[in-house]
């Protein structure tokens, strides 16, 4: 997926690389250089200069379950060649308040300069275990909050959203964003 919209149509004005989720990135793997390994298997070095921005959010989402139903079906017992049906075949239906659950999913993502390629990860999905080594734990939230701030000092020249600052800032995240898409207008723009 590439795209180059403009600014004013409030679509992306970067681009993202026809692979751009990061599944692994190595610091310091020359020095200045980050190696980044995507979804697809490929990988590309960057440098810490060619970083614009650092940028991040919580995504929400929220399931709400209107009726729920739990359907019984016939069990079959054999029994001396005579079959027996057992089990209740009427639908049972939930008359209980709505059902619904809410969930935060993080994604963070590092802008890069010259032709502006936004590249992200989502971090429910991501091996902190690899990059962090023994400093990861069984927190994804610790683990991201543990990595931003390395690649905050690994790059010190990026620009920073109100996200990354609170991460560095040990202070509370800000309210998450609606979808992903809308993330990465954000972060297209930061």
């Amino acid at each position: 997926m590439s795209d180059d919209l403009g600014r004013d149509s409030g679509e992306l004005s970067v681009q993202l690389p026809a692979q751009a989720r990061l599944s692994g990135m190595k610091l310091e793997a020359a020095p200045g250089m980050l190696q980044a390994f995507f979804t697809d298997g490929d990988s590309r070095t960057i440098s810490a200069n060619s970083i614009a921005t650092l940028c991040g959010a919580s995504i929400r989402t929220e399931m709400i379950s209107l009726e729920a139903e739990c359907h019984t079906m016939p069990g079959v017992i054999f029994q001396a060649a005579t079959s027996y049906r057992s089990g209740s075949t009427q639908p049972y239906k939930y008359s209980g308040p709505s059902l619904s659950s809410e969930n935060a999913s993080l994604v963070f993502a590092l802008r890069t300069a010259g032709p502006g390629e936004l590249l992200y990860l989502m971090a429910d999905s991501f091996n902190f275990r690899a990059v962090l080594g023994p400093e990861a734990g069984y927190s994804t939230e610790m683990n991201l909050r543990t990595l931003v701030r390395r690649l905050a000092a690994f790059a010190p020249s990026a620009a920073h959203d109100a996200f990354v600052d609170a991460i560095i800032g040990h202070v509370p995240l800000p309210p998450p964003v609606a979808s992903l898409m809308e993330f990465f207008r954000t972060a297209a723009r930061a």
